[in-house]
């Protein structure tokens, strides 16, 4: 694995944090956890009343209780990612920006090398390591709507590593990395390393990705399956038109209902459709006549 701190040697962490506040030290052969060592429960009891007053609306009070807290405390990572996410739900992508590369900034440069080569893990179970891992994953968002897809998939591919049981949902988006780069190869690895997963973006991407390898028998298989667990996401797919659900919201969207197969068109229709044969293949596994946009 590639030293991720050599992603943009130019961003550093503007703070440090003073010797010993951050540390990560192991708790299994390969299991390691960060450590908070200076933060109390009052720390986390005013963090979380700025959490409450930005959810309530209160932006200017909530970004000033965060800023106090990282002049504070420059090793609380959380701090920097939800400063973060409240810059960026106000517009100021910028600022959001630069701080999830100070967060992950400090979080890499406690890293022991071991992991940084790839050779440890830094489980989501355990409470202290979520911190640095949302923070990698809003900066690898970043990165993504940035157009630096590539970069992105690095991230996401490191988190994949560190944290194996994905509880954050970062295979999905290593699956869009690959199919916007145009590497089906890479789609089928991520999809096999997950047998089973019952997220759209494998269960449909697995065979969109065979049909892109020219393996067209386990397409079709890996397609049947699909349809068998989310038969209205092939639905989507088959249509000639492509009509927005009343009422959609992104954030909260149901499995196996019509907002969940018009969104993963939105984000996947694109790559079905340059696909020579791929969207024919659906109609066909569905008993549908051919389409004329293939």
């Amino acid at each position: 694995m590639r030293d991720p701190r050599q992603d943009d040697p130019t961003q550093t962490s503007r703070t440090s944090p003073a010797p010993g506040a951050l540390r990560v030290v192991p708790r299994d052969d390969d299991v390691w956890e960060f450590e908070y060592t200076r933060l109390t429960q009052t720390t986390y009891d005013v963090f979380h009343n700025a959490i409450d007053s930005w959810e309530a609306g209160r932006f200017e009070w909530a970004e000033e209780r965060y800023r106090q807290l990282l002049a504070d405390y420059p090793e609380f990572i959380d701090v920097y990612h939800h400063l973060a996410m409240l810059l960026g739900e106000v517009g100021r992508e910028d600022e959001a920006y630069a701080l999830w590369q100070q967060a992950v900034a400090i979080g890499l440069g406690h890293l022991p090398g071991r992991i940084l080569s790839g050779s440890g893990t830094l489980p989501w179970r355990m409470l202290d390591n979520r911190p640095f891992l949302r923070a990698y994953h809003g900066l690898g968002l970043a990165v993504l709507r940035r157009g630096r897809v590539g970069q992105a998939l690095e991230i996401f591919l490191r988190l994949l590593d560190w944290n194996p049981d994905d509880n954050q949902g970062i295979r999905a988006l290593a699956v869009e990395c690959h199919f916007r780069l145009r590497q089906p190869r890479g789609v089928v690895q991520i999809c096999e390393r997950y047998p089973g997963d019952g997220m759209e973006d494998l269960l449909y991407g697995r065979p969109l990705a065979l049909v892109q390898l020219g393996e067209l028998d386990r397409a079709r298989e890996a397609l049947a399956e699909a349809i068998g667990f989310l038969p209205l996401v092939g639905q989507e797919l088959a249509k000639s038109s492509h009509r927005k659900p009343k009422g959609l919201h992104p954030d909260r969207v149901a499995l196996f209902s019509p907002e969940q197969a018009h969104l993963y068109w939105r984000v996947y229709g694109r790559h079905w459709k340059r696909t020579p044969g791929a969207l024919d293949l659906v109609r066909q596994m569905l008993g549908e006549p051919p389409g004329d946009e293939d």
